[in-house]
């Protein structure tokens, strides 16, 4: 199979400091008389490096092989020392995925396909390279989920807690062939339950509301996830979706963590007055849909091969290659945030 190229891109204010190793490196010269601060970009890639500059902005650009590229994320987006045949599942996912975002890149002009962050897959280069995931990228190279003959997501989310979700009930009609399956495989994980409290305030900070009163739950998708909240103040009444609720705690206090004190894991929760206070109490962490990670591990723990892991996840998708046009590599470019080690 013809390897198919990436960009990965990190986003610089000011000036480049380049402490990054790659086969190589490029570099343009920023314009004007002023001197910048100096920022960093460390780490070893694959492919190419080079800086640009668009939009008033220098960019840090890896291109590299889809396949290389993977091999630096699955250990960082699923532990690498999980069953061979969950990882095989995780290439997959991340492979159909960064073959949907390298194509609606295109759509928008973009100079990049995706981030190195967990806006799109994080990408940690050589240094997250793992020679069981190698193996497991290797052993699947080219393979992607497929839905009447075209490439789509495989999206995946850490724990779903009994249930994953159809993509419309969580982003709309855009995905209607992901649905959601019933899933007791990551029942006692540690992401399965959990109980947050939130004072009425904290609650009325991330909703922009002065003085929160009570939050009823309104609507519930098939998954059990909270679609629409009703939320009681001195102003009135208010309806949230679940998910705007949990993206505005994200937002606010700037953390995806499950163990954040300000962080709604899920949308899969009940909730309950107590004092000045809210009680949620949920399961699962993430999204919802598509791969169950926790659950795709404990089916390879039972013998469940890949396709099998992924046939329970996504009923609808079917296996398919990356076609590529004789004579020719498809391309994709990533946009990156700096880092600084």
């Amino acid at each position: 199979m013809r390897k198919s190229k990436i960009f990965l891109i990190s986003c610089l204010l000011a000036g480049i400091y380049l402490a990054a190793h790659a086969e190589t490196v490029r570099v343009s010269v920023w314009e004007g008389k002023y001197q910048p601060n100096l920022t960093s970009f460390r780490g070893k890639y694959r492919g190419t490096l080079y800086v640009a500059r668009a939009s008033g902005r220098y960019f840090v650009i890896n291109v590299v092989d889809v396949e290389d590229y993977l091999c630096g994320v699955i250990a960082r987006e699923m532990e690498k020392n999980w069953p061979t045949e969950a990882l095989k599942a995780q290439a997959v996912c991340s492979r159909s995925l960064v073959y949907y975002y390298m194509q609606k890149a295109r759509e928008k002009n973009l100079p990049y396909d995706v981030s190195n962050s967990v806006f799109h897959q994080v990408y940690g280069g050589t240094e997250a390279e793992r020679e069981n995931v190698v193996e497991a990228v290797d052993s699947t190279a080219g393979e992607v989920l497929s839905y009447e003959g075209r490439i789509v997501p495989g999206f995946f989310h850490a724990c779903c807690g009994g249930s994953t979700s159809n993509a419309s009930d969580v982003w709309g009609s855009e995905f209607p062939y992901l649905v959601g399956v019933s899933d007791s495989y990551c029942s006692g994980t540690p992401f399965f339950t959990w109980r947050k409290v939130f004072s009425t305030s904290d609650i009325g900070r991330v909703l922009g509301i002065k003085k929160v009163d009570s939050i009823r739950i309104v609507q519930n998708d098939s998954s059990g996830r909270v679609k629409t909240l009703e939320v009681k103040s001195g102003t009135g009444k208010k309806i949230v979706t679940g998910k705007d609720l949990r993206m505005s705690f994200i937002n606010l206090y700037g953390s995806q963590s499950f163990n954040s004190e300000k962080v709604l894991p899920s949308t899969r929760f009940i909730t309950y007055g107590s004092g000045g206070s809210m009680v949620f109490e949920g399961t699962g962490y993430g999204h919802g849909v598509g791969l169950c990670q926790w659950g795709a591990r404990k089916m390879a723990e039972e013998g469940f091969d890949y396709r099998q892991i992924l046939k329970y996840y996504f009923p609808l998708l079917s296996p398919a290659l990356v076609a590529t046009d004789s004579g020719q590599t498809q391309q994709s470019a990533a946009a990156t945030q700096n880092r600084r080690d």
